[in-house]
């Protein structure tokens, strides 16, 4: 077992050797390319700088101009409130004037005007011609409550009444 163990202990040496280069070949590979990935990375970053700069300054500038969209749309959001209610004035005032005008113009109101007058005219009429009935009843009346005191007081007294 003793003799195993050292040939797989000799084995393992062995493959470590082998993998330690095979490992110590690939650590300075990527150590190369990192530094290539470094410097390429450098250099990008210095071409892009201006452009980088110019974005950032465009988006400055973006935001202040959202900025001002709301603030514009704000104000045009409270005169569209204020004119929605001023054209709603506008037409209840435009109607109210239509209504106004086509009463103006229609002769129905005085055509019952004209109609209500002719009636009273008539019950005027009426009513004097009932007057002059009354009237005339009440002298007729008059008359005879007259004419019978007057009978009564040519009648001779006779002395039964006292």
């Amino acid at each position: 077992h003793f003799e195993q163990m050292l040939q797989h202990r000799d084995g393992i040496e062995q493959s470590l050797t082998e993998t330690r280069g095979h490992l110590d070949k690939l650590h300075q590979e990527i150590t190369r390319t990192l530094e290539k990935i470094g410097s390429r990375e450098k250099y990008i970053n210095n071409q892009l700088e201006s452009f980088l700069q110019e974005f950032r300054a465009m988006q400055d500038q973006l935001a202040q101009a959202k900025e001002k969209y709301r603030e514009g749309s704000g104000g045009v959001t409270e005169r569209t409130r204020e004119l929605s209610v001023i054209t709603e004035e506008l037409e209840q005032v435009k109607s109210e004037m239509e209504e106004r005008g086509t009463s103006m113009t229609d002769g129905t109101p005085l055509v019952k005007i004209k109609q209500a007058l002719t009636r009273l005219k008539t019950e005027m009429t009426q009513m004097d011609i009932r007057m002059g009935v009354v009237e005339h009843t009440l002298n007729q009346a008059k008359l005879k409550d007259k004419s019978a005191m007057q009978r009564d007081m040519n009648k001779p007294v006779s002395n039964e009444q006292y």
